[in-house]
């Protein structure tokens, strides 16, 4: 059968026992340390996402009135310019 190690002993759980938090070589993290860094993390990928979403969105219109007033490409390229800077400015405020 082998050894098996006692249930629910991953790398994550700490009880009053002892155990702590460790990352993937097994050094002990400092106490919260995964959990800011993860909050980090989602906060700038849900940054990324809003840029990219805001970028599109206005590309998108930019390429539809360019369809409507035969106008193509000054409206798309003038869609990426606002997009571009409103999602700039939107991180800017985030992030500040």
């Amino acid at each position: 059968m082998g050894s098996a190690s006692p249930r629910g002993s991953g790398p994550q759980r700490a009880e009053a026992d002892g155990r702590v938090p460790v990352d993937a070589d097994g050094d002990r993290l400092p106490d919260g340390e995964w959990v800011v860094s993860q909050k980090e993390g989602a906060n700038a990928m849900g940054a990324g996402l809003q840029f990219g979403a805001v970028l599109c969105l206005f590309a998108f219109v930019g390429l539809k009135l360019d369809g409507i007033f035969d106008t193509k490409p000054l409206m798309l390229v003038a869609g990426v310019l606002i997009g571009f800077t409103g999602g700039t400015i939107s991180l800017l405020k985030k992030f500040k």
